[in-house]
């Protein structure tokens, strides 16, 4: 009797080796075979941060991705990646966005949006450091959700930021300071590299979406290895009579790093629930 063949495993490709892009593409290799995942390539801005992986691992180019075998594209690089390249990547595979800041432009989500539609495939978005992702979705889906602020607190020298918010934590001289408060969406262009947790929430909470969820960027050098994010829920309810909730995460994080330690592992488990869900946007 001829043996079965063996099931096919699922191939990710992983865009960014920075911090994140390391450890998935670390966990692939170490733990994914078993689990059914194999590496498929690893793309990065600098080519030159690849040098340590075999040549048949390393994505020169961006525009040779339809040439390898792939099911899922996890990107950990930049929103510019998925403003470029994610329509054409949705068309061939699912696509794992771990930069949803990109979706505070209309017309990006517009497009991500269409394309998974039109190929079949799923756009993920992953919680990061979200906490009570599932809550604040069913509340959403059930339209009692009323208002949600989010609040990030990093040590100064964690943020990579652009224009006026560059310039207000040049001012602050190291100290603190209320770097951002106000709605999401014009926060993420300035801030694309701290604020994805943020633009998880939106994503969970479409009914509010990027302008009605409210966000307070943080500078304070009183946690300099610590990320703390603190998510305020307010239901739909009498003035005064609403249901309040308030988590505080306090993620361990090394100096100057831009994602903490257990965002990590947190996207490591979201990678694990890229399959299934068709051309449609899911959180993971």
């Amino acid at each position: 009797m001829a043996q079965a063949e063996a099931p096919r495993c699922r191939r990710v490709g992983i865009l960014g080796y920075g911090q994140l892009g390391q450890y998935l593409a670390g966990q692939l290799l170490a733990r994914g075979p078993p689990m059914g995942l194999a590496l498929a390539f690893v793309w990065a801005r600098d080519g030159g941060r690849l040098e340590g992986l075999p040549p048949t691992l390393r994505l020169p180019d961006l525009r040779l991705l339809p040439q390898r075998e792939v099911d899922l594209v996890v990107e950990v690089a930049h929103p510019c990646v998925a403003r470029e390249h994610g329509e054409a990547i949705l068309a061939q595979a699912d696509f794992m966005l771990g930069s949803p800041t990109a979706l505070a432009d209309p017309e990006t989500e517009r497009r991500l949006r269409g394309a998974a539609a039109r190929g079949g495939h799923t756009l993920y978005v992953p919680r990061g450091a979200l906490w009570g992702c599932e809550d604040i979705q069913r509340m959403d889906q059930a339209g009692t959700l009323a208002a949600l602020k989010v609040t990030m607190t990093k040590a100064p020298q964690s943020f990579r930021l652009e224009g006026r918010l560059r310039e207000r934590l040049a001012a602050a001289g190291g100290g603190r300071a209320v770097l951002y408060e106000g709605p999401l969406r014009p926060l993420c262009p300035l801030a694309p590299n701290n604020v994805n947790t943020m633009a998880a929430a939106a994503v969970a909470a479409p009914r509010l979406g990027f302008d009605g969820v409210r966000a307070c960027l943080v500078a304070d050098p009183s946690v300099p290895d610590w990320h703390v994010v603190e998510v305020e829920v307010t239901s739909v309810g009498d003035e005064g009579r609403a249901l309040r909730v308030t988590s505080t995460r306090r993620n361990p994080a090394g100096p100057g790093a831009v994602t903490g330690a257990a965002t990590r592992d947190a996207f490591w488990s979201s990678l694990l629930a890229c399959h299934g869900h068709g051309g449609c946007v899911q959180l993971c």
